[in-house]
C-alpha cells in the first residue's frame, strides 16, 4: 500500500512538472503571436488600401469618360439629315448616368445602415469619407444629366410650308394658279426635336421627383429612428448627420424641379449624318466601357468588404490576446 502512494505521488509530481512547462511553453507562444497577427493586420491594411486606390482610379476613369462624352454632347443637336439620332444619344447617356446615381445610392443607404447598426468595421473618419465620396458623385451625375437634359432643341416656331415657286396667270390666259409649296423640312425637324425634348423632360423631372420622394421618405424615417430610447450615442449622431444631409438634398432637388420649368434655347450646333454615326459609334464603345468598370468596381467592394471583416476579425483577436496576456500578468504578479 505504501509502494502505491508512493507511485501516486511520483506520477503527481511529473504531472505538475509538465503542466508547467506546458503553461510556460504556451505563454511564450501567445507573446510570440502578438507580433505574428500585427503583421498580418498590416498586411490586410495594406491591402485594403490598394484595392480602395483600385475603386478610386477605376471611378476617375468612368467620370473622365463620362464628362468628355457630355461635354461633347451639350454642344450639338440634330440636324434635318442625323434626324434624332443626337437626341437619342444623350437620352442613352441620360439614362446611363442615372443608372450611376442609382449605383452611388444604394451603396451609401448599405454603408449608412450598417453603420447605424453597429456591423461596419471602418473608423469613423473613413466612414465619413466614404460617405461623402458617393454624394459628390451621386450630385455630379445629376448635374451632367440636367446639363444634357438642357441642351435639347427647345420647340420654335417654324413655318411649316415653304415655297417652291410663285402663283401666276397660265400661258393661255385662262386663269390663276396658285403657289407650289411643301412641307419644310425644317418644320419636320422641329415637330421631331419637340417630341424628344418632351420625352427627355417628363424622364429627368421623374427621376428628380423619384430623389424627392426617396428624400421625403427617408426624412421621416431617420425621425421615427431618432425617437428610440436605445440608440447608442454613435447611432445618434450618424443618424442627426443623415436627417441634415437629406433635408439639404430635399430642397435642393426640389429647386432644380423649377429650374426645369422653364429651359432658354441652348446655344447648340447642328451636326451632320456623318458626325451623328461617329457619335453614336463613340457612345457605345463609352456605354461598354462604362458596364465593363461598373462590373470592376462591384468585383472589387466585394474584395474591399472582405477584407475588411478579415481585418476587423483579427484585431479583436490581437485585443482579446492582450487582454489575456494582460490579465495572465497581472494574476501571476500578485
Amino acid at each position: 500500500m505504501k509502494t502505491f502512494f508512493i507511485f501516486l505521488s511520483i506520477s503527481g509530481l511529473c504531472t505538475a512538472g509538465i503542466d508547467a512547462q506546458d503553461l510556460e511553453i504556451d505563454l511564450e507562444a501567445r507573446k510570440r503571436s502578438l507580433v505574428i497577427i500585427e503583421s498580418r493586420i498590416e498586411e490586410r491594411e495594406a491591402e485594403i488600401d490598394e484595392i480602395s486606390s483600385d475603386i478610386l482610379a477605376i471611378h476617375a476613369r468612368i467620370d473622365e469618360k463620362l464628362g468628355r462624352m457630355v461635354e461633347r454632347m451639350v454642344e450639338i443637336e440634330d440636324s434635318a439629315k442625323s434626324g434624332l439620332q443626337v437626341s437619342k444619344a444623350k437620352l442613352e447617356l441620360i439614362d446611363t448616368l442615372q443608372e450611376m446615381v442609382l449605383i452611388f445610392q444604394a451603396r451609401r443607404e448599405g454603408l449608412v445602415r450598417s453603420l447605424v447598426e453597429g456591423r461596419s468595421d471602418l473608423p469613423p473618419e473613413e466612414a465619413k469619407d466614404e460617405i461623402r465620396h458617393f454624394d459628390e458623385h451621386v450630385e455630379h451625375h445629376i448635374g451632367q444629366m440636367l446639363e444634357l437634359s438642357m441642351s435639347f432643341s427647345q420647340d420654335e416656331n417654324v413655318e411649316k410650308y415653304k415655297r417652291l415657286g410663285g402663283g401666276g396667270y397660265y400661258g393661255d390666259g385662262s386663269g390663276w394658279y396658285g403657289d407650289v409649296l411643301e412641307i419644310s423640312e425644317e418644320w419636320r425637324q422641329n415637330r421631331k426635336n419637340r417630341s424628344m425634348n418632351r420625352k427627355q423632360r417628363e424622364e429627368v423631372i421623374g427621376a428628380l421627383r423619384e430623389s424627392v420622394a426617396r428624400c421625403e421618405s427617408r426624412i421621416r424615417n431617420i425621425r421615427e429612428f431618432l425617437k428610440r430610447d436605445s440608440l447608442t450615442e454613435a447611432s445618434r449622431d450618424i443618424a442627426q448627420s443623415e436627417l441634415r444631409t437629406h433635408q439639404l438634398m430635399l430642397q435642393k432637388r426640389r429647386g432644380e424641379i423649377e429650374d426645369r420649368l422653364i429651359v432658354k434655347k441652348p446655344d447648340t450646333t447642328e451636326v451632320s449624318k456623318d458626325a451623328a454615326d461617329d457619335l453614336e459609334e463613340a457612345l457605345a464603345d463609352l456605354l461598354d466601357d462604362v458596364q465593363r468598370n461598373i462590373q470592376m468596381i462591384t468585383l472589387k467592394h466585394t474584395q474591399l468588404n472582405r477584407e475588411q471583416e478579415n481585418l476587423g476579425k483579427l484585431k479583436e483577436n490581437l485585443k482579446a490576446r492582450k487582454e489575456w496576456l494582460d490579465a495572465y500578468e497581472k494574476k501571476a504578479a500578485e
